[in-house]
């Protein structure tokens, strides 16, 4: 179906619990898949309360990837997040940032393994660029990067553009203008304007929910209704509308460039 990658510049813009509340609100079925370089938080945090087998993840199924068997490996190492209705399912993240450095040579083999995927949508929580060991090539391969923002101010807004220039010299040409948008998280300077600014179109927003956003961390309870989650579910329909009307364009340009046939 569709691999979308999530990132952030620096700080705690949202990132992980945007693709936590995407993946328990979206009507599709996904699965989000902890690809953070720092390690992941579903463990720790919204899995916290369940006694969970330590040995399935991220980790493990990059190995089945490079060994050519992650198809058969991929259900073993997802965590039913509903279950039994297998609808929202999560791949458990690393337990340790030194473990990031193993994953170099994998992530280009996951990235193909997900963008394959036919049953469901894949998210990817890319975590911050500036952690070690980006996963450059699994980025590369997405449908949709989306680079969370916090618009609050000038201030905030700002290493969004060192992100963006970070992804143009590391990603094929072309790739930040065809296949990455942002997510705002909060309100601030509007999306208009942060859009201009940065040269990037506004995917989707969500508000600054901190009471959902503490409980998506396993810190309380939060309701399906709160403002976190409706405007999760909201953002399914506008990030598939780019994701489809970029790939139109893409396919425009495509044949608009090829040449035309010789006849004699």
């Amino acid at each position: 179906m569709t691999l979308i990658a999530m990132i952030s510049a620096k700080g705690s813009p949202g990132v992980s619990t945007a693709a936590l509340a995407f993946t328990l609100t979206w009507p599709a079925p996904v699965l989000l898949a902890e690809c953070d370089p720092a390690g992941g938080d579903l463990l720790a945090g919204y899995l916290a309360r369940y006694e969970l087998p330590p040995d399935r993840g991220v980790l493990p199924l990059a190995s089945s990837a490079l060994r050519g068997t992650a198809d058969a490996d991929l259900t073993g190492n997802l965590i039913d997040l509903d279950a039994p209705c297998q609808q929202r399912m999560a791949l458990p993240g690393l337990t340790e940032p030194a473990q990031s450095a193993s994953l170099n040579m994998a992530w280009t083999a996951l990235g193909e393994f997900f963008s394959r995927m036919t049953s469901r949508t894949v998210l990817a929580d890319c975590g911050r660029l500036a952690a070690a060991h980006p996963p450059w090539s699994l980025l590369s391969q997405a449908d949709l990067v989306l680079l969370a923002v916090r618009p609050h101010s000038l201030r905030t807004v700002s290493p969004a553009v060192s992100a963006l220039s970070a992804l143009r010299r590391q990603l094929p040409p072309g790739f930040v203008e065809q296949s990455v948008g942002l997510l705002l998280v909060g309100g601030g300077i509007p999306a208009r304007e942060v859009a201009r600014h940065l040269g990037t179109p506004v995917a989707a927003t969500l508000p600054w929910d901190p009471q959902t956003a503490a409980a998506l961390c396993g810190d309380g309870r939060g309701r399906r209704r709160a403002p976190l989650m409706r405007h999760g579910a909201a953002a399914y329909d506008t990030i598939t509308e780019l994701i489809a009307a970029r790939s139109v364009a893409g396919a425009l340009s495509r044949r608009d460039t090829e040449p035309l046939p010789v006849t004699s």
